[in-house]
C-alpha cells in the first residue's frame, strides 16, 4: 500500500503538480521525466519542423516555445513589446521573447504567416529565425562567447553588398547586447558555403538544425524567387516602354505621311481644275512634268496623261497609307493589351511585397 501511494504520488506530481513549475526550468534532462514539458504540436508546426529540417533537440525547442502562425490582424502588437524580433521593411515579422519579455529560456515564438502561399519560404526562413534565438538562449556561456567571435568573423566576411548588413543593423537597432543573437540567427538562415563555416559554429547549429544547408537554401530560394518575379515585371515593363515608344513613331509618321501625300492630292486637284478651265485647243496642247513623292520621275508628257499618271500613283499611295493605318491600329490595340496585362504583373508583385510586411 505504502508503495502504491508512493507510486500515485509520484505519478500526480509529474503530471500535475511539477510540470507548472518545471515546464519553464532550464533543464534539458527533465524532457523526458516531465510530462508535458514539451508540448505535443499542431500539425502546422510539426510541418513547418520538417520544413526547417529541424534535429530532435530543434523540434523539442521549437515545440516548448509553443510557435503561433498569425495572420495581419492577429500578429498586430504582438512582437511590439521587449522582444527579440526579426524585422522586414515595415516591421517585425517574428519575435522570440519570455512571458517577461526578453531572451530567455521558455520564451514564446510569434510569427506572420503572409495569406499568399508564394511565401511560404519567408515563413518557414523567419520561424528559423525565431527558433535559432531560443537555441542561443539555450546555449552556454562560454559557448556563446566562442560563437560570438566566430559570428562576427563570418559576418565580416559577407559581402558589403548583401542584404544580410542592413537586415542585421535593424534587428540590433540601439540594443548592441542583440547584436551576437542576431548575427546567431541571421548567418544560421542565410549563410552557407561548401564544406560549412567555422567546425565550433557548425557543431552548435548541428545540435538543432540537422541540414542547414537546406536551411540556407530555403532563403536562397526565397530570394531567387522574388528576384525572377521582379525581374519579369521590369523585363516586361522595359518591352512595353519599347512598343509605345515604337507605335508612338509609328503613329506620327503615318501622320505625316498621310498628311503629305493630301498635299499632293490637294496639287492633283488644283492642276484639274487649272486644266478643266483651259480652251480645248491649248489644254491639247499642255504638257507637265512632275516627281512624285517618293522620287518616281513622271517624265514631261500631254497634261491629261500625266495628271492619269499621278492619279493611279495617289490611289496606290492612299491605299498603301490605308493598309498602315489598319496595322497601328491593331498595333495600338495589343499594346494596350499589353499595358493591362503589364500593369496588372505589377500590381500582383506590388501586393506580394505589401504582404510581406504585417503593418
Amino acid at each position: 500500500m505504502v508503495v502504491a501511494a508512493v507510486a500515485l504520488l509520484g505519478w500526480w506530481l509529474s503530471t500535475a503538480v511539477l510540470p507548472g513549475f518545471l515546464r519553464e526550468v532550464d533543464a534539458p534532462w527533465l524532457d523526458g521525466i516531465v510530462a508535458g514539458r514539451v508540448p505535443e504540436p499542431t500539425p502546422e508546426v510539426a510541418a513547418l519542423a520538417d520544413e526547417m529540417f529541424l534535429t530532435d533537440q530543434g523540434r523539442d525547442l521549437l515545440y516548448m516555445a509553443q510557435p503561433e502562425l498569425l495572420g495581419a490582424a492577429e500578429f498586430a502588437g504582438r512582437c511590439d513589446r521587449g522582444a527579440d524580433a526579426v524585422g522586414q521593411t515595415g516591421g517585425a515579422v517574428g519575435c522570440y521573447h519570455s512571458t517577461a519579455g526578453g531572451i530567455e529560456t521558455g520564451g514564446r515564438i510569434v510569427i506572420y504567416q503572409p495569406a499568399d502561399a508564394r511565401l511560404r519560404g519567408f515563413v518557414v526562413e523567419t520561424a528559423a529565425h525565431e527558433l535559432l534565438h531560443a537555441a542561443w538562449a539555450d546555449l552556454a556561456p562560454d559557448e556563446r562567447a566562442t560563437a560570438t567571435t566566430a559570428l562576427e568573423g563570418v559576418v565580416a566576411g559577407v559581402d558589403p553588398a548583401d542584404d544580410l548588413h542592413e537586415q542585421l543593423a535593424g534587428s540590433v537597432g540601439p540594443y548592441p547586447q542583440n547584436r551576437p543573437t542576431e548575427m546567431f540567427a541571421y548567418v544560421g538562415t542565410q549563410v552557407w558555403q561548401p564544406g560549412g563555416l567555422d567546425p565550433v559554429l557548425e557543431a552548435l547549429y548541428g545540435r538543432y538544425v540537422a541540414d542547414r544547408e537546406s536551411l540556407v537554401a530555403v532563403h536562397t530560394a526565397f530570394t531567387q524567387q522574388i528576384d525572377a518575379m521582379t525581374a519579369e515585371v521590369t523585363a516586361a515593363q522595359e518591352a512595353l516602354n519599347q512598343r509605345v515608344y515604337d507605335q508612338a513613331l509609328d503613329a506620327a509618321q503615318l501622320e505625316a505621311e498621310t498628311a503629305n501625300l493630301a498635299q499632293y492630292r490637294a496639287t492633283i486637284e488644283q492642276e484639274e481644275a487649272r486644266l478643266a478651265a483651259l480652251p480645248a485647243s491649248q489644254r491639247a496642247r499642255s504638257l507637265l512634268s512632275w516627281t512624285w513623292r517618293d522620287g518616281t520621275h513622271l517624265p514631261e508628257a500631254p497634261a491629261d496623261d500625266l495628271i492619269a499618271d499621278a492619279r493611279a500613283l495617289l490611289a496606290r499611295d492612299e491605299a498603301d497609307l490605308a493598309a498602315r493605318a489598319e496595322a497601328v491600329r491593331v498595333a495600338g490595340d495589343a499594346v494596350a493589351g499589353e499595358e493591362a496585362r503589364v500593369g496588372q504583373l505589377r500590381a500582383e508583385l506590388e501586393a506580394l511585397f505589401a504582404q510581406l510586411s504585417p503593418a
